[in-house]
């Protein structure tokens, strides 16, 4: 089974085997021919492939008559907002995201700033199918530049959104684990200028992660293990490309994934409300803390380009996903851990509470979950196995498959960037979540797998 994922605004896969440099040229030839050879933005994470991509998307943006200004090793945010700053037609964001180091992907980043729509991603991919590029003879080719002032005007940019002075005021003392990844050169100047103390974790880019990028509990245990012994107010986990965020206690509780979304949109909508764009795996922690301050949630498909496109689209304050993605509208266009961080300081400093203090605000539910390695041509059955089990149930069948009951939910569907069933149950109640998951897990195993005794 060749490994390639293609979503709305991306395209990934696993290096070597699917995610080829053919590939790459000819999708780079596909994306300068939908810029009209304007200027491109590009930056890469710290992958041991990311530097055969980017040669790759250099070669084939310069031969559409695309001017390439390279950012280097950059996350998705920067990236975002040197294409706003320098007013390019794009962006290439080269990063894996929270996929092992096997894998990796193309960004595609509109002139907004934000992951392309899926009008905008169905345009290049029908270029890319068609093969019909833009070429350029050699007179034509333009310049390979670099921005070495973007990072300065991007911090200038999102210190603007915070009380900078508030959270100066408070001295605090933030432990940052980069898990090896591009958030470090951002992340230590940004808590400069808000006076922290950094301490860092896993700072080094190297294309070998210290554990799996994805912030979450399981991930975080050696930031947490490290808060124990020394005197921070916080732990804080970045993902690889610095657009997903995780936080640890100051006792050294790592908390959920699912807890960073609220945790901001709890402070955030205190100070500037507004509509909340999700998607339909989200706790309903969101909309707890939404009806706090009276606003609606809206809720879409999975993936950073749906949440982002509705958020904008809605005019809303915030939007986000349960994996620690989260963009503070309009002054960002993507997912942003930086900003995000900033607000939780900024919390912090303006409440006078700890970082536990701000997690009991927010409601509580027990989610359940977990996923099964499933051939691309298996998830339609198992997609067709629940949608008969319940006939007489509320449904969503909007992105998978989502049921709800009085005092619980339960989501299963195909993932957009692996080869598996995602399957998500939530309840008030820690018995009704456990029970939804494990049978749903045990029926979509026999599914894919037959008879076959599903592991535990």
């Amino acid at each position: 089974m060749r490994q390639l994922k293609i979503g709305t605004s991306w395209v990934r896969g696993v290096v070597g085997d699917s995610l080829t440099p053919e590939l790459i040229v000819n999708l780079g030839c596909a994306f300068g021919t939908y810029c009209d050879g304007k200027t491109v933005v590009i930056g890469r994470d710290t992958r041991q492939s990311s530097d055969m991509l980017r040669a790759a998307v250099v070669s084939s943006l310069l031969s559409t008559g695309c001017r390439v200004v390279d950012l280097g090793f950059s996350p998705t945010p920067l990236v975002s907002f040197a294409v706003r700053q320098l007013e390019a037609a794009g962006g290439l964001s080269i990063t894996g995201g929270h996929n092992d180091s096997r894998w990796n992907a193309l960004k595609f980043i509109g002139a907004d700033g934000a992951l392309l729509n899926a009008i905008s991603s169905e345009e290049v991919l029908d270029i890319y199918h068609a093969a019909e590029f833009a070429r350029v003879p050699w007179d034509g080719l333009k310049a390979w530049d670099c921005a070495p002032d973007i990072l300065g005007r991007y911090l200038d940019h999102i210190t603007t959104a915070l009380d900078v002075e508030r959270i100066r005021s408070a001295r605090l003392r933030v432990a940052v684990d980069f898990c090896n990844g591009t958030g470090a050169a951002v992340a230590a100047p940004l808590l400069d200028a808000l006076g922290c103390k950094l301490i860092l974790l896993n700072e080094e880019p190297e294309a070998e992660f210290a554990h799996p990028p994805a912030p979450s509990v399981e991930n975080m245990r050696q930031l947490a293990a490290l808060l124990r012994y020394l005197s921070a107010d916080l732990g804080v986990a970045l993902n690889i490309d610095g657009d997903r965020i995780g936080f640890v206690t100051a006792e050294g509780t790592p908390l959920s994934e699912e807890d960073s979304f609220p945790l901001v949109a709890d402070y955030l909508l205190s100070r500037s409300p507004g509509p909340v764009v999700t998607n339909l795996s989200t706790s309903h922690m969101i909309d707890e803390v939404a009806r706090r301050y009276g606003q609606p949630v809206i809720r879409t498909y999975i993936g950073e380009g749906y949440v982002v496109d509705k958020g904008l689209t809605a005019h809303a304050a915030i939007a986000g996903e349960g994996s620690g993605g989260i963009a503070i509208l309009p002054t960002v266009a993507t997912f942003d851990g930086f900003l995000a961080l900033g607000l939780v300081l900024e919390a912090m400093a303006a409440r006078g509470e700890t970082l536990a203090a701000l997690a009991g605000r927010l409601p509580r539910y027990v989610m359940k979950k977990g996923s099964l390695s499933c051939p691309p041509d298996r998830v339609h059955a198992v997609m067709e196995h629940f949608r008969a089990l319940y006939p007489d149930r509320e449904t969503d069948q909007t992105d998978g498959l989502l049921v709800r009951w009085e005092d619980a939910w339960l989501h299963v569907r195909g993932s957009n960037t692996e080869p598996i069933v995602r399957i998500i149950a939530e309840a008030k109640d820690a018995a009704r979540a456990e029970s939804l998951f494990e049978e749903a897990m045990t029926r979509a195993h026999r599914v894919v797998y037959g008879n076959v005794e599903r592991p535990q």
